[in-house]
């Protein structure tokens, strides 16, 4: 995948998770998806959503109440599962 086009899609994905202040957990939630989304479309293949989830883990291991802020619509991710997997539970 060219470089141009890896811009498009992670920046036309970013629309969708919103910004916060500059240094707020919000704002590394995003740094960390732009970085995080390249390496998944080139090398891995996951689905936005799962490079999502992957990156609120992340930044949650820092800010463990931290609650982010994107387009629910867009990135289809079950609240129950996402729940689970962010406090360890497992079924």
């Amino acid at each position: 995948m060219k470089r141009e086009e890896l811009t498009r899609i992670v920046k036309s994905e970013l629309e969708h998770i919103l910004k916060g202040d500059k240094g707020s957990p919000q704002n590394t939630l995003r740094r960390l998806y732009n970085f995080r989304r390249r390496y998944d479309l080139t090398k891995t293949g996951k689905t936005k959503e799962e490079t999502l989830q992957y990156c609120i883990q992340e930044v949650k291991k820092d800010h463990p109440d931290f609650i982010p802020k994107y387009d629910e619509d867009f990135f289809r991710i079950s609240k129950g599962g996402l729940l689970r997997r962010l406090l360890g539970w497992t079924k």
